[in-house]
């Protein structure tokens, strides 16, 4: 049983450290984009702050469908060997 649980953590493990990363950066892009675009000092970086704004808006957007096809492909992979340890835990 414990190894059933181990397993399961393994799944997603990796992906929620992934897409934590991912949606953490693309928030700090996304703020940069925000202060670029309010400052009013900064009207040289207007554009400049929109386009890193959105890439910041992208990639928070993406981190979640990152999450579930990693998390996805993993228990693909690991599916034989989780059917082997219930069917052992079963008899």
């Amino acid at each position: 049983m414990e190894q059933l649980r181990r397993l399961d953590a393994s799944t997603t493990r990796a992906a929620t450290v992934v897409s934590l990363i991912v949606g953490i950066v693309s928030a700090l892009l996304f703020g940069v984009g925000m202060c670029c675009t309010m400052i009013s000092e900064w009207e040289t970086y207007f554009i400049f702050g929109i386009i890193i704004g959105v890439i910041g808006i992208i990639g928070v957007a993406a981190a979640y469908p990152i999450y579930t096809h990693m998390v996805k492909r993993k228990r693909a992979r690991l599916a034989p060997e989780i059917m082997r340890l219930s069917e052992e835990l079963l008899k």
